[in-house]
């Protein structure tokens, strides 16, 4: 089953962008990533990824996400229904 999710990420004051670099480039297996960006308010990054599955996205947090230089917390959260393109 595809998953789409996004990873709320919050830094390391002053590492928000050097993580968010190396999060838009993460090459793990089962794992896409679609976007990765430095934001504003409670958390730093928000990455949305694309799983194949809830044991890959939990793998990827696991295994390279928190290993990431800077990453203090991850919040992920999971697309649980999916609107249809072009749906209103």
């Amino acid at each position: 089953m595809a998953v789409r999710a996004w990873l709320m990420v919050q830094t390391d004051v002053g590492r928000a962008r050097a993580v968010c670099d190396a999060l838009a480039s993460m090459q793990h297996p089962g794992i896409t990533v679609v976007q990765a960006d430095t934001v504003t308010g409670p958390h730093d990054v928000i990455v949305r990824v694309e799983a194949e599955g809830v044991d890959a996205l939990s793998d990827a947090t696991d295994d390279a996400v928190l290993r990431v230089g800077g990453v203090q917390h991850v919040l992920t959260c999971i697309a649980v229904h999916r609107e249809s393109p072009g749906a209103s």
